[in-house]
């Protein structure tokens, strides 16, 4: 018996806390997106949560964005908005979040993970240790974005991390994982990073996949083609498509969160709020939509 028929059901929102600049080959790969100028993309963090009627609701938060951060072009970013500005645009506050599902470590996903002082964060092993080992050997480089190995870490954010996992706040995972009835956690080994995952969600709809940055853009998924940056091997993301296709059945495509892609928001129920849009990618029966409203 599969979660969503033994009843479990989330809604799934995701949003854009702030706005950024890149090539596009950044982000649909190289050829096929070189020379084509400058791609603006989304920031992402995603809610996973029961329905506001639930007797217990369990809001589950995937990814955390950052509160400042230089991007590795130079540029910085648009829009940051604030976790309690994002998650009041779904009434819910950060107190909420009890449970925190960090798809990998770089600044843009495990920032702010202050502004949840209680929750639990779950996390690959293999991405945690994979990054700690590798920044054993940097002591004599740059300790910034123009070194290749930090382009997409922020130290600060690591140094908060390690006193999460010292005050046992940090729960490892090791690969394919249910975190509950309806949400499972699938590690991406050597892909983005060394232990991305992603997340599946399962729904009375059919299943949806919060990708994080294992899929970074809807080209990705449908050419079949890795993006021109990441830092693992892109077999290895060719064959977390095809997983993620599995999942989710060929040509469901539009049951896919991807990392860094504003089609997310032309493809699912969105609205602007504040200064970001936000996509209203399922909602969960006994949940009233906040797209209609807008």
């Amino acid at each position: 018996m599969t979660s969503a028929e033994r009843g479990s059901d989330y809604s799934i929102w995701s949003f854009c806390y702030a706005k950024g600049q890149v090539p596009r080959d950044f982000i649909e790969g190289s050829p096929v997106g070189s020379n084509q100028g400058m791609l603006q993309i989304p920031m992402v963090y995603s809610v996973i949560a029961a329905p506001a009627s639930a007797r217990r609701r369990a809001v589950y938060l995937v990814d955390t964005g950052f509160a400042a951060a230089l991007s590795m072009t130079g540029r910085t970013f648009a829009d940051v908005e604030s976790p309690a500005a994002i998650l009041a645009k779904v009434e819910l506050e950060p107190r909420d979040v009890k449970t925190i599902l960090l798809t990998h470590m770089h600044f843009d996903h495990v920032g702010n993970i202050e502004a949840f002082p209680e929750a639990v964060i779950l996390l690959q092993r293999s991405e945690y240790e994979g990054w700690k080992r590798v920044l054993e050997t940097i002591s004599d480089q740059p300790h910034d974005k123009k070194n290749w190995t930090l382009s997409s870490m922020n130290l600060e954010d690591i140094g908060r991390l390690d006193r999460a996992v010292a005050d046992g706040r940090v729960t490892f995972i090791d690969g394919t994982h249910e975190v509950c009835p309806g949400i499972k956690l699938h590690l991406a080994a050597d892909t983005h990073t060394f232990g991305s995952q992603w997340i599946e969600v399962s729904t009375p709809a059919g299943p949806y996949v919060i990708a994080g940055d294992s899929i970074v853009s809807f080209a990705n998924l449908e050419r079949m083609w890795p993006p021109g940056y990441h830092q693992g091997n892109a077999w290895n993301l060719l064959d977390t498509y095809r997983r993620v296709k599995a999942t989710i059945g060929e040509g469901s495509t539009e049951r896919v969160v991807p990392g860094h892609d504003m089609g997310l928001f032309r493809r699912f129920p969105s609205w602007i709020s504040g200064r970001n849009p936000v996509a209203e990618v399922h909602v969960a029966s006994g949940q009233r939509s906040f797209s209609v409203r807008q």
